[in-house]
């Protein structure tokens, strides 16, 4: 009888290290997966907020940020200089996502457009900004502290 119990002993230490190497074999699996297809769920983005504001839309990695958002399912604001450029990538990015798009040219070598932008952004959940305007006070590379006092960075709630 000692002997039966032992057997049944060992074979439910057997089926209980089969299930735990199961479980973590299913956890590495899960992990793989999601490197390998896209870490982020859809849902992640849009949990931040429904519309990103891309500065310096109108062409390069701006253009290319504008799309990669909304191919993710936000809405976007396209803000850049050149209404032309502007009006074409909106456009293209309504057609080809479905998400909706709004536009503000602005020019940010000039001093007074913050009031105009916080103005047409509000009321608009904003979860994402891209700030990726490129601006210097002049050629020549210098320390961020060391350049002039006319670089504004506005950075207040919208």
């Amino acid at each position: 009888i000692m002997g039966e119990v032992l057997e049944q002993f060992f074979i439910f230490v057997g089926l209980l290290v089969c299930l735990v190497y199961l479980v973590k074999c299913v956890r590495f699996s899960k992990c793989i997966f999601l490197r390998f297809w896209k870490v982020l769920p859809r849902s992640f983005l849009k949990s931040m907020g429904q519309w990103a504001v891309i500065t310096g839309a109108g062409a390069g990695i701006g253009k290319a940020y504008s799309f990669e958002l909304a191919r993710q399912g936000l809405n976007v604001v396209l803000i850049s200089r050149t209404l032309e450029k502007l009006q074409a990538t909106a456009t293209e990015i309504e057609r080809t996502t479905g998400s909706s798009v709004k536009i503000i040219q602005t020019d940010f070598t000039k001093d007074d457009i913050y009031e105009d932008i916080k103005e047409k952004l509000k009321g608009l959940e904003i979860g994402i900004l891209v700030n990726n305007v490129g601006m210097l006070p002049d050629l020549l590379p210098r320390h961020f502290l060391n350049s002039p006092d006319e670089i504004q960075v506005f950075l207040g709630p919208i």
